[in-house]
C-alpha cells in the first residue's frame, strides 16, 4: 500500500485537472467565486508579479529551449538505457512517472491559471450589459461613434493625413500603459485586477507573424506577449486583449471587448485610437455581411490617414499568409472548441454584440 501512494501521487495534478475540466462547466457559481476569483487569483498574482519583473518574455525563451531540452532528455534516457542494461525496466518507469508528473503540472497549472476562466460568468452577466439582438442602424450607429472615436484621437496625436500612426515610446514603455486604461474600469469591476504590470514584446516576432497570431498570453508563466511586428495601431489593443486574459477572462470575444473598453479609457491617445480602430473593424465587418449599403455608407466616416493604418494592417496579414497560417489558425480554432466553445474562431465575432451592449446603455 505505501508503495501504490508513493507511484500514485505523480497522478494527483492530473487528476485533478481533469476533474476542473469535467464538473467546471456544470457549476459557475463555484467556478466564478472558488475558482476564478479565488484558485485563479492565488496562483496567478504572484507569478505574474515575479514575471513582470523580467524585461523580456520567458514564454519566448521556453519555446526556444523546447526542442534542445527534450533532445537533451531523450539522450538522458537512452544513455541510462545503455549503461544500465539489468534495470531498463525501472528506468522507462522512471520516465514515465517523470511524463505523467510533468503532464499533470501543466494541466493543473493551465486550468488553475486560465481554463476555469471559460466556465465562469459570462462578461455580460459580470457587468450587467444587455447583449439581446440590436438593430442594422445601432450597428450603423455603433460604427460612427467608433470612426469619429478613432477620428478625434488621430487629431490628438498630432498626426496628418498622410502620416501613418506610429508609436511614440519605445516598446516597452508602449506595452507598459495597457494597465492604465483598466485602471477606470477596475473601480467598478475589481476582480478584474491583476499583478501582471507588463506586456511582453516577442523579439521573434516576424518569423511569428506566419502563424497569424498576434498575442498570445501563457498560463505557465502568466505572461501577455505582444506580436510587434503588426501595424503599429493594432499594438496597444493587442496589449490590452492579452492582458485581459491576465485578469481572468478567457473568451476570446470577452477580451476583445475589454481591451477596446479599457483602450477607450486610457489617458493615452495610442490606447485610444488602437480601441477605436480595432472595434470599427469588427462592427464595420458585422455590418458588411447585413447590409453592403449601409456598409458603403459609413465609408464616408474614415479619414484618409484611418484609410492609411487600415492598409497597413491588410498588408501585414496579406504578406505573412500562407499554408503556415491556415494552420496555425485551424489549430487554434480546434483549441477554443475543445474549451466548450463550439463556434470556435467565430467566438471572436461575438465582440460585436458587447460593443452594442455598451453603447446602449451609454446612450440610454
Amino acid at each position: 500500500m505505501k508503495k501504490f501512494f508513493k507511484n500514485f501521487w505523480v497522478f494527483i495534478p492530473l487528476i485533478l485537472a481533469a476533474l476542473m475540466y469535467v464538473i467546471l462547466p456544470h457549476t459557475p457559481d463555484v467556478t466564478e467565486y472558488v475558482f476564478s476569483r479565488g484558485l485563479f487569483k492565488v496562483l496567478t498574482v504572484p507569478l505574474g508579479a515575479l514575471t513582470s519583473l523580467v524585461p523580456f518574455s520567458l514564454t519566448e525563451l521556453l519555446v526556444i529551449l523546447a526542442a534542445p531540452a527534450v533532445i537533451t532528455l531523450l539522450v538522458i534516457l537512452i544513455v541510462k538505457l545503455v549503461k544500465n542494461k539489468g534495470r531498463r525496466g525501472k528506468t522507462l518507469l522512471g520516465a514515465g512517472k517523470f511524463l505523467v508528473g510533468a503532464a499533470g503540472i501543466a494541466a493543473f497549472m493551465y486550468m488553475g491559471c486560465h481554463g476555469v476562466n471559460y466556465y465562469r460568468y459570462p462578461i455580460e452577466r459580470l457587468m450587467e450589459l444587455d447583449t439581446s439582438q440590436k438593430t442594422p442602424k445601432d450597428l450603423q450607429s455603433a460604427c460612427e461613434k467608433l470612426a469619429a472615436g478613432a477620428r478625434k484621437a488621430r487629431t490628438e496625436l498630432g498626426l496628418s493625413e498622410d502620416e501613418p500612426f506610429e508609436l511614440s515610446e519605445s516598446l516597452y514603455t508602449e506595452l507598459k500603459r495597457a494597465k492604465d486604461g483598466y485602471k477606470a474600469i477596475e473601480k467598478e469591476y475589481p476582480y478584474l485586477k491583476t499583478a501582471v504590470s507588463r506586456q511582453k514584446p516577442v523579439l521573434l516576432s516576424e518569423p511569428w507573424s506566419y502563424t497569424g497570431i498576434v498575442g498570445v498570453y501563457c498560463p505557465f508563466t502568466v505572461e501577455c506577449n505582444v506580436n510587434t511586428a503588426q501595424a503599429d495601431y493594432g499594438i496597444p489593443f493587442t496589449a490590452a486583449h492579452e492582458s485581459a486574459h491576465s485578469r481572468g477572462v478567457a473568451f476570446e470575444n470577452e477580451c476583445n471587448f475589454l481591451a477596446f473598453l479599457s483602450c477607450i479609457n486610457s489617458p493615452y491617445a495610442e490606447y485610444r485610437y488602437s480601441g477605436y480602430m480595432e472595434a470599427f473593424v469588427y462592427c464595420s465587418n458585422a455590418l458588411y455581411e447585413y447590409s453592403r449599403e449601409m456598409y458603403e455608407d459609413i465609408q464616408q466616416y474614415i479619414t484618409p490617414g484611418m484609410y492609411l493604418d487600415f492598409n497597413a494592417m491588410n498588408e501585414f496579414i496579406s504578406s505573412h499568409e500562407g499554408n503556415v497560417m491556415d494552420a496555425s489558425l485551424d489549430i487554434n480554432d480546434n483549441f477554443i472548441k475543445v474549451q466548450g466553445v463550439p463556434e470556435g474562431d467565430l467566438s471572436y465575432d461575438r465582440v460585436t454584440e458587447l460593443i452594442l451592449a455598451y453603447y446602449a446603455e451609454s446612450d440610454g
